[in-house]
């Protein structure tokens, strides 16, 4: 299948109202719990429906051919137009309801692929994007788990010299990445 699994032309206008839409909710929620106010706690509903509503919380919106079957199957069939989608999907990370599980999936089916060196440059970005990401990432065990298969000397030195904030979890994240358990070769 050649066909185009998702159009991404506007998907970094849609990442960015995810995204802004996302710290809404944050904002309205510390506001909601110190201030216990009805009009706060409005606040915070009215900014979780609009980010519920515009992540497409439903089994008909777009983001979703990600978790479809068909589109899975192709994946893990190594269909290089799939590939390519998942690849895309995960740089631009975008953050809505049940997107860390979604990222999960297309980390599984890719660590089972064979990856071109293009597609294990991008996937490398991709994992050093999100160590040093401040949202939570459910999904990151399943970027290290891909370290075994486009894991070089090279790259665990490049992870290891990541300028990473002095924040617990983001160090953690590092460290992670840097356990053999999920390296192939560690001679570096």
């Amino acid at each position: 299948m050649s066909k185009s699994w998702f159009d991404f032309k506007d998907f970094p206008d849609r990442v960015a109202e995810l995204n802004r839409l996302n710290q809404a909710v944050a904002d309205t929620s510390d506001l909601r719990w110190r201030t216990r106010r009805p009009a706060d706690i409005a606040a915070w509903e009215k900014a979780v429906k609009t980010w519920y509503d515009y992540s497409g919380c439903s089994r008909d919106d777009k983001f979703y051919i990600f978790e479809s079957d068909r589109f899975l199957t192709a994946l893990a069939s190594g269909e290089a137009e799939a590939r390519k989608c998942a690849l895309t999907f995960l740089e631009y990370d975008p953050y809505y309801f049940r997107s860390g599980y979604m990222k999960a999936k297309l980390l599984i089916r890719l660590k089972h692929l064979l990856l071109t060196e293009d597609e294990m440059a991008r996937m490398r970005a991709i994992i050093c994007k999100a160590i040093l990401d401040r949202r939570p990432k459910c999904e990151f065990r399943y970027y290290a788990r891909m370290l075994k298969n486009i894991g070089t000397p090279e790259f665990r030195r490049q992870i290891r010299a990541l300028a990473v904030p002095d924040i617990p979890y983001l160090k953690d994240r590092q460290a992670m990445c840097l356990q053999k358990v999920y390296w192939q070769d560690l001679s570096d």
